[in-house]
């Protein structure tokens, strides 16, 4: 007894099923595209950049057309150097929406040379030259961001263009005045200058106080102390000695003048 063979579907059937099909996973991506399209930017963190600025650097980016896809495949975003901008995170705010989170680069410190002021980073990266005449002046309209910014006298550098890292004859220097830098945030007590002498030794200006750190040694400490100390001489005029500060030393000279 023979057997039948089963018949396939029609050739017009298996094409109709595949336009169906292909038509189907067409509608989902064009449902995908409309449903999560970036209409909606809101910027946060930025001080120095405007909020158009920023949208126009990050709205670049591969998939920032899409919130879905950009706040997962492109949530942190960096920039090089010769930006102000250091990094962004991108955070889902609703199908439409996305939160850009700004990371700026800001100057904590600034050197002159040859009639200019340098500007630099906790890195140590310059981000901005000014003409000096012209920020003493203050005619620039950056002047005001930067106008709370210690000056450093003392360290001998080259020439640097902005977005390269200052280069000095002592690396180790260089790693000192940043930290003290760091620690001028961390207490929130920025002084007028810094010096560096001859010998390596650090002096801050605080108005008409001097306060006398010494070599790279103890630093935090002596921050800690100069911190505790200095606003109970807002109205005298003089040097604080904290070169030789260790956590045992009991009196501490203050010469008047």
């Amino acid at each position: 007894m023979g057997h039948k063979r089963k018949r396939g579907l029609p050739k017009r059937k298996k094409r109709l099923i595949r336009a169906m099909a292909g038509g189907i996973f067409l509608m989902g991506v064009l449902l995908f595209i409309i449903i999560f399209y970036t209409m909606n930017v809101q910027v946060e963190g930025n001080k120095r950049c405007t909020d158009d600025e920023i949208k126009g650097m990050v709205m670049k980016e591969p998939f920032s057309w899409n919130t879905f896809l950009m706040s997962r495949l492109k949530s942190h975003i960096t920039y090089g150097r010769r930006t102000v901008i250091e990094s962004v995170d991108v955070e889902y705010l609703n199908h439409n929406s996305i939160i850009l989170h700004v990371s700026e680069r800001y100057p904590i410190g600034y050197v002159e040379y040859e009639g200019f002021y340098y500007y630099f980073d906790k890195k140590g990266t310059v981000l901005q030259t000014m003409p000096k005449e012209e920020t003493e002046q203050k005619t620039s309209d950056k002047y005001k961001e930067y106008e709370d910014v210690p000056l450093i006298t003392g360290l001998e550098f080259n020439s640097e263009k902005e977005g390269t890292k200052i280069k000095v004859k002592d690396v180790r220097v260089l790693d000192s005045i940043l930290e003290l830098m760091r620690m001028f945030d961390k207490y929130s007590m920025k002084p007028d200058s810094v010096e560096l002498s001859g010998q390596d030794d650090f002096t801050l200006h605080y108005g008409n106080i001097r306060v006398n750190l010494g070599k790279d040694e103890r630093l935090e400490d002596k921050m800690t102390r100069a911190v505790a100390i200095i606003p109970e001489l807002s109205n005298e005029s003089g040097t604080l000695h904290l070169e030789d500060y260790k956590s045992d030393t009991q009196n501490i000279i203050f010469d008047k003048e």
